[in-house]
């Protein structure tokens, strides 16, 4: 069996969640809402674990990853708006902030390189644990502050990654920080026929 088998089926598994977290949101459950997207979140940190602990990447994981985390958010926003209108009626401006940067780095990658870059970058990972957590205290409504710390922390996080599709001649798989792309670029142009 490869060893890609056990990160991927994480990922796999984080995608098989996304009807359950639907059908509790539609059905008004905020307890099973909230329980089925921690589920899916474990399973992120969870496959990255695996990727790193078995030393098992691949181009494949990276996409499907990618789409997971896609689905995930997208099905986390529509439940928050159906399980708690009023918040997301009041958040709208943030959220659709947030989701603006997410889907420009999207575009902008697909139109300078032909696809959606998959970059994984370090503060995109600490922004996924970061943008969890300040969910809490914005569902609990006690403060909506470390969201819109989040959103803002969601920008610059774009901002890196778009600088990133301009720095790298084409796709590359991870890129942790712009500081990467950057030395990847040096070094691209210091061999022979680059540049």
């Amino acid at each position: 069996m490869s060893p890609t088998f056990w990160p991927n089926l994480m990922t796999a598994l984080r995608i098989a969640l996304v009807p359950a977290v639907l059908t509790a949101a539609i059905a008004g459950s905020r307890t099973g809402f909230v329980v089925l997207v921690a589920a899916a979140l474990a399973t992120d940190a969870l496959d990255g674990f695996l990727a790193r602990w078995l030393n098992a990447y691949s181009e494949f994981g990276r996409k499907l990853d990618s789409i997971a985390d896609y689905l995930t958010m997208l099905t986390g926003i529509a439940g928050i708006a159906l399980l708690w209108p009023d918040i997301m009626r009041r958040e709208i401006a943030w959220v659709a902030s947030g989701l603006g940067a997410f889907f420009a780095v999207v575009i902008y990658g697909l139109v300078r390189l032909g696809r959606a870059p998959c970059y994984h970058t370090w503060a995109n990972k600490i922004l996924a644990v970061v943008t969890a957590l300040s969910l809490i205290p914005l569902l609990a409504e006690w403060s909506a502050m470390p969201f819109h710390v989040a959103i803002v922390l969601q920008g610059i996080a774009a901002l890196e990654e778009m600088t990133i599709s301009v720095l790298v001649p084409s796709h590359v798989g991870e890129m942790p920080t712009v500081w990467h792309a950057l030395r990847q670029r040096r070094v691209g142009r210091g061999q022979p026929g680059a540049g």
